[in-house]
């Protein structure tokens, strides 16, 4: 297949316009002033972009080492909190969470491995918290607890020691950074309606603050393989929900089909609410639970992890989510790729069986209709996509018309414009131009540059210290980078990011991957 593909016309084509490029940017005077004054400069003294070397000289990273040893330092004044009441009632809740029969294995390693676990079952909780009990408080607040629960915790930890923790910062610090503090800048410059720009920064910038708080939290391969499987279980739990649904032919709204697919009787959704988010969910989880079948020495689990993986495919399939279906068949090649190219074979052989089902058929061949091209050019993605690009240009191009004003949840929510028509852009790239402009967009995709770079070392570092493609924790790494690069491809057609849960969760699994190939001491990991 290597071969093939090497010497095909596209291939070759490919080659050609990269070389083109290079030599584009090589010969700039933009490339030759950075070439000229990045290697003395204050910002890569400061950060990190090169190799740990550079990370570990760099100012940050004894600005970091100096902070922890304060925190060591500080270790009278940790004795001294130990003995108070604030510390004694949560010690006492964790000790007889370890002592019950029914809960110890929950609270077995601590703060850190409860607050993994949660994470975990982020979605579920949220669910439950929101749409069951819906209590309006803590529904609204109890991701925000957990975030500073989380914090404290890892202050104290630090302060509780005598020696001073080595700092864990890693090369996707700085491009994960970019961002949320681009963003900021933009919420100070363009901020007409305060409350609602304020609530539209934190939607987009809030949960990426998971990232840094769980390179924190993993510190073992306990603790990853703690997180990694609550994740796999409980999307493993939605999937066959979704079955279910399917089976049961779930209720849904008229405006979900079009009149023409008249054989799609149902889409499932299990607790989202949406069956394009159900989708994005099964494309992020399914390559984990692949990873894990290849990962697993006992045959148990390792046929668990397969079951696991072939019910989130189905479950997938039954959303009817076309914008999922490209995403799935993204990350499925891409892990097999990664791990085992015969899933390549296996991948087209189901994807010619699934266009033979008649909901597929429909669902496909619409795409092909006349009546879909008018539906998407008057109301559908391409005629809102014009619309929110025609409102940045009356705006201002370069800053956006502001956070949370038009194209996401909290424009809905708000609709502060009377002339405007309000409604979801259905693609994250679009809303984040709109509402944050070139400068806004342009942050995110660095970020999004910087983790893919770094990403793709992890994968190299965790393959380098494997005995092979199906060896050592390389399968599980594999998986999370396929499940992330199809979260970003499905995030073309769906504001998926808009959802907190799925935007934490790519982080979360983020911080996963720096773990395995920054963080990780191979030497006394367990």
């Amino acid at each position: 297949m290597a071969k093939l593909l090497r010497g095909s016309v596209i291939f070759r084509v490919l080659c050609i316009l990269y070389r083109w490029l290079w030599t584009q940017i090589s010969e700039s005077c933009i490339f030759g002033y950075i070439a000229a004054f990045w290697p003395e400069s204050g910002v890569r003294k400061l950060f990190v972009s090169g190799g740990e070397r550079t990370l570990h000289t760099s100012v940050l990273y004894a600005a970091a080492a100096r902070g922890n040893a304060r925190l060591a330092s500080a270790h009278g004044f940790g004795a001294y909190v130990r003995g108070s009441l604030l510390y004694r009632i949560p010690a006492e809740i964790f000790r007889a969470g370890r002592e019950s029969f029914f809960v110890g294995r929950l609270f077995a390693d601590g703060p850190a491995g409860l607050a993994l676990t949660l994470l975990g079952f982020y979605a579920g909780l949220d669910w439950v918290l929101r749409d069951v009990l819906s209590v309006p408080v803590i529904s609204s607040l109890w991701d925000e607890l957990l975030l500073a629960a989380c914090l404290v915790w890892i202050v104290w930890h630090r302060m509780d020691r005598t020696d001073a923790e080595a700092p864990r910062l890693n090369p996707m610090d700085l491009p994960v950074a970019v961002f949320p503090w681009v963003a900021l800048c933009l919420l100070i410059l363009v901020c007409p309606y305060p409350s609602i720009n304020v609530s539209g920064y934190r939607a987009a910038c809030q949960y990426v603050l998971w990232f840094f708080i769980v390179t924190r939290l993993i510190r073992s391969d306990r603790d990853f393989k703690r997180l990694y499987a609550a994740l796999v279980i409980f999307a493993g739990l939605i999937a066959l929900h979704g079955i279910y649904q399917f089976i049961v032919a779930a209720p849904i709204p008229e405006h979900w089909t079009d009149q023409a697919e008249q054989s799609v009787r149902t889409r499932v959704y299990s607790i989202f609410g949406s069956p394009n988010i159900m989708a994005d969910y099964m494309v992020l989880f399914a390559p984990m639970a692949a990873g894990l079948a290849y990962y697993a020495k006992d045959k148990k689990l390792k046929y668990a992890a397969w079951f696991a993986t072939f019910c989130m495919c189905f479950s997938c399939l039954f959303t009817m989510s076309r914008g999922g279906w490209v995403a799935m068949a993204v990350t499925i090649l891409i892990f097999a790729l990664l791990v085992d190219r015969r899933l390549v074979v296996l991948m087209f052989a189901a994807a010619v069986v699934a266009l033979m089902l008649p909901f597929v058929a429909s669902r496909i061949g619409y795409l092909f209709t006349d009546s879909f091209a008018e539906s998407t050019a008057r109301g559908g993605r391409a005629g809102r996509w014009a619309i929110g690009l025609k409102l940045l240009e009356e705006a201002n191009p370069f800053f956006g018309v502001g956070h949370g004003i038009f194209g996401g949840a909290i424009a809905m929510q708000n609709q502060v414009n009377p002339r405007w028509s309000y409604f979801y852009l259905d693609n994250y790239y679009i809303k984040t131009l709109v509402e944050m402009g070139y400068l806004g967009l342009g942050a995110f995709i660095t970020t999004l540059v910087g983790w893919l770079l770094t990403a793709t070392r992890c994968l190299k570092r965790c393959f380098d210290n494997a005995e092979g493609k199906q060896a050592g924790m390389y399968p599980l790494c594999a998986g999370i980078f396929a499940g992330q690069c199809g979260v970003l491809v499905h995030c073309y057609f769906e504001n998926i990011f808009e959802e907190p849960y799925m935007q934490a969760y790519f982080w979360i699994l983020s911080a996963m991957l720096v773990y395995l190939g920054f963080l990780r001491n191979r030497k006394t990991s367990k």
